[in-house]
C-alpha cells in the first residue's frame, strides 16, 4: 500500500516538474486542467470554473513545491472563505500530494523530523504524510498528520503568523518547570519563515463545549494552579492573552498554545484577559450569585498563591532566563523592531517588582 501510494506521489511529481518547466504566463487552462486531473479531482473544468477573482492563477500558487502556503489568499481577503472551501472539497488524496510535493525544496521534511526529534526519543527516520487539513482561525495554520514506518501517527501544525514570538516562548516555561510544547523555526531557502508544533492534546478550558460545570467541580484546583503559573511568566513577558490560550492535558498539566503575541510590557499596551477564577464560577453557577462567589474566592486564593509560589522560582532562575534571552537577541530585535537592552530590562522590571 505504502509502494502504492509513493508511486501516486512520484507520478505527481514528474507532472508537476514539467508543467512548471512552461513559464506562467504561457500556462493554459488545458495545462491547469491536465495537472488537476493528475491530482485526482474528478471535474477539473468545474474546479476552474470558481468565480474567484484570479483563480487560475492561486492554484498555481498552491501548488507551487517552493511555497509551503496551502492557502495562497490572504486571511482578511473578502474571498478567502471560497479559497479555503475550494480546496477542501479537493479529495484528501490530492491536498495529502500538494502538500508531500513540497516537503523536500522548501527544507519541510528535515524540519519536521526535527520537530519529531523533540516529541519522542525514538524519533523515525522517515514518514509519509496521510491527511492535510485547513484551519480556520484568525491566522493560517495548516493541520497534518503523519505516519512513520513503524505506523505510528502524529498531528502536526504549519504556522505562518507570530513565527518568532512562539518560538521565542517556547524554550521559557522549561526554563521555571513548567510545561510547554516543543516547536521549530524553519526559514526555508525562498525565504519563508514558518512555525512546526504539535497538535495539543487535552481540553481548551475556556472554548471546548466538554468544560462542564461537573468536570470543572471534579477538576478545578489544578486546572487554576496550572494556569496561575502561566500567567505568571506570560505577565514577565507581556504576553498578549486571550481566550483559549489554556489547555488541560491528560497528564494533568496545564500548558499554554498560540503564544504569538510577547513584550507588552508598557502601561498603554492593551491586553484582552479574564483571570480564570472568574470565568469558571460564573461557567458553574450562572444563576446562584453566593455558590458563585464562594468557588471564585477558593480558586482567587489558589491563583494568587501559585502565582507567587512560581514567581519565587521565575526570580531564582533569572540568570538562566536572561542567558536564554541573550541567546534570542537577534530574534528579539527582529520580532519588536525595539533595542534588545530595552526589551530585557522592561522584562527584568516586571520579574523583580513583582516579588
Amino acid at each position: 500500500m505504502r509502494s502504492a501510494v509513493q508511486a501516486d506521489l512520484a507520478k505527481y511529481e514528474r507532472a508537476l516538474n514539467r508543467y512548471y518547466q512552461v513559464p506562467a504566463s504561457q500556462r493554459k487552462t488545458k495545462d491547469r486542467e491536465k495537472i488537476l486531473k493528475v491530482l485526482g479531482v474528478e471535474n477539473p473544468q468545474e474546479f476552474l470554473t470558481m468565480h474567484i477573482p484570479l483563480w487560475e492563477v492561486k492554484i498555481d500558487e498552491l501548488l507551487d513545491p517552493s511555497c509551503t502556503d496551502m492557502l495562497p489568499i490572504s486571511i482578511s481577503h473578502s474571498y478567502v472563505n471560497w479559497v479555503r472551501g475550494a480546496i477542501r472539497l479537493m479529495p484528501d488524496s490530492a491536498r495529502v500530494k500538494i502538500f508531500s510535493a513540497k516537503l523536500k525544496s522548501t527544507g519541510l521534511k528535515k524540519a519536521i523530523l526535527q520537530l519529531l526529534s523533540r516529541m519522542t526519543e525514538d524519533a523515525p527516520r522517515d514518514f509519509e504524510v496521510t491527511d492535510v487539513q485547513l484551519v480556520e482561525k484568525v491566522h493560517k495554520d495548516t493541520l497534518f498528520t503523519l505516519r512513520d514506518t513503524k505506523g505510528k501517527e502524529y498531528s502536526l501544525y504549519l504556522s505562518r503568523f507570530g513565527c518568532l514570538g512562539e518560538y521565542i516562548h517556547s524554550g521559557l516555561p522549561g526554563l521555571v518547570g513548567l510545561p510547554g510544547l516543543p516547536v521549530v523555526h524553519h526559514l526555508t531557502p525562498q525565504g519563508e519563515e514558518i512555525l512546526l508544533k504539535p497538535k495539543e492534546e487535552g481540553v481548551n478550558i475556556y472554548l471546548d463545549e466538554g468544560v462542564t460545570a461537573s468536570r470543572v467541580l471534579r477538576e478545578w484546583t489544578w486546572w487554576v494552579n496550572g494556569s496561575a503559573r502561566q500567567d505568571t511568566l506570560g505577565d514577565c513577558l507581556g504576553t498578549a492573552l486571550r481566550y483559549g490560550h489554556y489547555v488541560a492535558t491528560p497528564e494533568k498539566k496545564v500548558i499554554m498554545i498560540d503564544n504569538i503575541e510577547l513584550f507588552h510590557l508598557d502601561d498603554t499596551d492593551v491586553r484582552i484577559f479574564e483571570p480564570i477564577y472568574e470565568f469558571l464560577p460564573r461557567k458553574v453557577f450562572p444563576d446562584d450569585r453566593r455558590k458563585r462567589d464562594a468557588l471564585q474566592e477558593n480558586m482567587r486564593v489558589e491563583y494568587d498563591e501559585a502565582y507567587r509560589d512560581q514567581m519565587r522560582i521565575i526570580v531564582r532562575e533569572w540568570g538562566e532566563i536572561e542567558r536564554y534571552l541573550i541567546q534570542m537577541r537577534r530574534h528579539v530585535r527582529a520580532y519588536t523592531g525595539e533595542i534588545f537592552e530595552k526589551v530585557l530590562g522592561n522584562i527584568k522590571a516586571r520579574v523583580f517588582v513583582k516579588r
